[in-house]
């Protein structure tokens, strides 16, 4: 770790003990160094900088782009103890009152002239300090300024941000609100619009793959805001590079939607959609960002394609803050997508893995999706449920299935009916300021009527399950990664072939710190130096566990009957460590159960989950 944002603080002293300042995070430049392996437009996180230039030396006033995120952890955690005394308004303690303990104010101000004999925290607050003024603990402030410092006494660190902090109450406690105004993140600062806008919009879509090389959408964005909720429309053509812009059918697709919404939260919306897009294979495992950068960059594309070309109406319930149920009903054609061979900064010479055919046919689909979200932050959770429940219903005609042409090529099956479920559960835990345990279930497969779709399969193994696991390998003699066979394999390749799969992820994450005291600072009566630096940087480490497997007439260990399921000595396992930096992170992950199998390292574009 570099070692030049070390800053030089003082130790207390007897009279009155000199705050120390806070620490400065980690130069941006290994978010860059990190970024150019898979990122382009990544923004390096902006360094902390103590403005001092009207204040002494003794308190730390911070003045950044964004709050830090230890920082909110603390506030809130500071704020709703137990035993502190919180207070939603002013707060004045008179010259002769003294509290007992923490003491908390949202909005203020606080003005303290008695005696506080534990920490203070005000949210959005200024805390005025008069000469009687003794606070014994800490002093933390949030989006407001402290005015008599030189006058009253504080024992404890001083510290004063600047930026507000969004917060919503909750009884008489608070949680940060997601997505506030004080997230000056530049992801989202560059999403910020106006209420209602109309634009002609050029723009890429959000992944490079090796079927269409970058899709390019140009068309119109209307947002209408009104007095009962909102009207929106988007309607872009598609048109993609893999070719050179060559103009057929394709080459050239469309994605046209329009929704209309009454209320917000809770709020009701209707909309419907018409689409001739190529949409992917198992999109939970990776996001389509990374996705796409590991295309462009290294020539490995880790998501299977197919052509999706129909409509679609749907109905979304939002109750509240955190849930969302949403019922859709499509009619669409599904084929398949051959290889192309876009441009790829590295390896551009070598051959694209094959993208395998699919089910192909006229597909009826009825889906149910109830959608619970109650983490604190999206982008950095660290408490609250995260759960996507789906139920998926199909049915098709003259269906010309993949694994039936094996057997009778060229003839269709008569009808296709089919129930598929998909569970993605997850719970963020704080235990302590600056640490984590977070833990994932994901459940997805077969539940009803005829085989799945080969689209409509599982896999595990990779960057986005098992990252210990290489993608798309077989390990053993059952393929409890992607269920193929050796009926299958020499035919459809090592593809995503499981009717059932089942993925558990846990990892406990902390805050990467360095703190050195250079001489003891227990006397008050002595001189000494503290060097302090803080990171944006976070350290993980993880084990994943997982498999898929058939449905059918138990065989082995690859295929077990519907009401069965494997045991856990047949998981494929891993443990990992990590690095994450602001907003990629960087892994090693090692195989448990294959211990022959070499160490995978990998980058992830913000956090695993």
């Amino acid at each position: 770790m570099p070692l030049s944002c070390l800053t030089p603080m003082p130790v207390r002293r007897a009279a009155r003990r000199p705050v120390r300042a806070a620490p400065a995070p980690l130069p941006a430049a290994l978010a860059l160094l990190s970024a150019a392996l898979l990122l382009l437009a990544a923004a390096p996180a902006r360094a902390q900088q103590p403005d001092t230039t009207a204040r002494a030396a003794a308190d730390t006033v911070l003045d950044e782009l964004s709050l830090p995120r230890e920082v909110s952890r603390e506030v809130v955690e500071l704020f709703n103890a137990p035993g502190t005394l919180r207070v939603n308004g002013s707060l004045d303690i008179a010259a002769d009152r003294e509290v007992q303990g923490d003491v908390a104010v949202l909005n203020g101000p606080l003005t303290v002239a008695g005696r506080i004999t534990g920490r203070v925290v005000a949210v959005n607050a200024d805390v005025v300090l008069r000469s009687t003024a003794r606070i014994d603990g800490d002093l933390l402030v949030v989006g407001g300024v402290v005015e008599g410092r030189d006058e009253g006494y504080v024992g404890g660190d001083i510290r004063v941000y600047r930026q507000v902090l969004r917060v919503r109450e909750e009884g008489d406690r608070i949680a940060v609100e997601r997505g506030g105004a004080d997230d000056d993140s530049w992801w989202r600062r560059r999403t910020r619009r106006a209420r209602n806008w109309s634009d002609l919009r050029l723009v890429s879509a959000r992944t490079y793959n090796r079927v269409e090389g970058l899709p390019i959408l140009l068309g119109p964005s209307i947002r209408q805001e009104t007095s009962w909720g909102r009207l929106s429309f988007d309607g872009y053509g598609v048109f993609r590079t893999a070719d050179n812009f060559r103009w057929d059918s394709e080459n050239v697709g469309h994605n046209v939607r329009a929704e209309i919404r009454a209320g917000e939260r809770p709020g009701i919306a209707v909309g419907g959609r018409l689409f001739d897009v190529v949409d992917g294979v198992e999109n939970w495992q990776l996001t389509d960002t990374e996705v796409g950068l590991a295309s462009f960059f290294l020539h490995r594309d880790y998501r299977d394609y197919f052509n999706r070309h129909g409509g679609e109406g749907y109905l979304s319930l939002v109750a509240g803050e955190d849930v969302e149920l949403r019922f859709g009903l499509s009619d669409e054609r599904w084929a398949s997508r051959r290889v192309r061979d876009p441009f790829t900064l590295f390896r551009n010479k070598q051959d694209w893995r094959a993208n395998p055919v699919v089910d192909e046919g006229r597909f009826h689909v009825a889906s149910a999706t109830l959608r619970i979200d109650t983490r604190n932050d999206e982008l950095d959770p660290w408490s609250g449920w995260y759960i996507v429940a789906d139920y998926e219903r199909g049915s098709g005609r003259d269906v010309l299935g993949a694994l039936q042409q094996l057997a009778a090529p060229g003839v269709p099956t008569a009808s296709v009916r089919y129930g598929r479920g998909f569970l993605d559960l997850r719970r963020y835990n704080r235990i302590a300021p600056s640490a984590q345990v977070n833990l994932r279930l994901v459940l997805g497969g077969w539940l009803d009527g005829d085989p799945l779709p080969l689209q409509r399969r599982f896999s595990v193994g990779g960057p986005g399950t098992i990252p210990g696991l290489d993608f798309r390998r077989t390990f053993g003699d059952e393929d409890v990664n992607q269920c193929t066979t050796e009926a299958t394999r020499p035919v459809l390749g090592v593809i995503a072939l499981c009717d059932r799969m089942a993925l558990a992820q846990v990892e406990y994450r902390g805050d990467l710190r360095f703190d050195l005291n250079v001489f003891d600072d227990d006397d008050d009566d002595d001189e000494g130096m503290r060097l302090g630096a803080h990171t944006d940087a976070t350290w993980v480490v993880f084990a994943d566990a997982g498999r898929g497997w058939l449905v059918g007439d138990r065989q082995g260990e690859l295929q077990f009957e519907r009401d069965q399921i494997p045991s856990l000595g047949t998981f494929r396992t891993d443990l990992g460590i990590g690095l994450e930096f602001d907003p990629l992170g960087v892994y090693v992950a090692k195989s448990v159960s294959g211990p022959r199998q070499p160490a995978n390292v990998f980058v992830r574009l913000r956090r695993r989950f």
